[in-house]
C-alpha cells in the first residue's frame, strides 16, 4: 500500500469547467483582474450547483455510490485497467453485505482482467476483502 494517498488514487476523477467548454475538453477560467475574478468565480458557483454539488450528494449515499460505480459515473478514467479498478471498488462497497455472489464475479473479474504486474496486488486484495465479507457476515 502506499504509504500516502494521492488524487490519482481517488475514485471520483472530473473537472468541474467555465461554462460553454466544449465536451470532453479542458477549460480554465481565466483570471486577469478583479472584475473577471468575480465573474470566475459566479460561474464556479453555477458549475458547482450543475455539476458537482449533485454528483458529490449522490456519492456521498452508499447506493448511490454503488450506482455510479457500475456504470462507469466516476468522471474521466482512461486507463486500460478502469475495468479492474471499478470491479475492485464495487467489491469493497459489497463486502460489508457478507459473501454474495455479486462479490465473487467482482473479485473474480477483478484478478482475471488485472495486468501481470498487478496479479500479486490482486490476490492479496481479493483475500482481504473475502475475509472482511467473511467477519461481516
Amino acid at each position: 500500500m502506499p504509504k500516502s494517498v494521492t488524487e490519482n488514487l481517488g475514485l471520483y476523477r472530473e473537472r468541474l469547467h467555465p461554462e460553454g467548454t466544449a465536451a470532453g475538453q479542458d477549460g480554465w477560467w481565466e483570471v486577469t483582474d478583479a472584475a473577471s475574478a468575480v465573474s470566475a468565480a459566479e460561474d464556479m458557483v453555477v458549475q458547482l450547483d450543475v455539476a458537482g454539488w449533485p454528483v458529490i450528494e449522490k456519492l456521498l449515499r452508499r447506493e448511490g455510490m454503488l450506482e455510479q460505480v457500475r456504470t462507469g459515473g466516476l468522471g474521466h478514467r482512461k486507463q486500460p485497467s478502469a475495468g479492474v479498478f471499478l470491479a475492485r471498488a464495487e467489491a469493497l462497497l459489497l463486502m460489508d453485505g457478507g459473501p454474495s455472489p455479486a462479490l465473487d464475479e467482482r473479485l473474480q473479474y477483478a484478478l482475471e482482467n488485472c495486468t501481470p504486474q498487478q496479479r500479486e496486488h490482486g490476490v492479496e486484495f481479493d483475500a482481504w476483502v473475502r475475509d472482511q465479507a467473511n467477519l461481516a457476515h
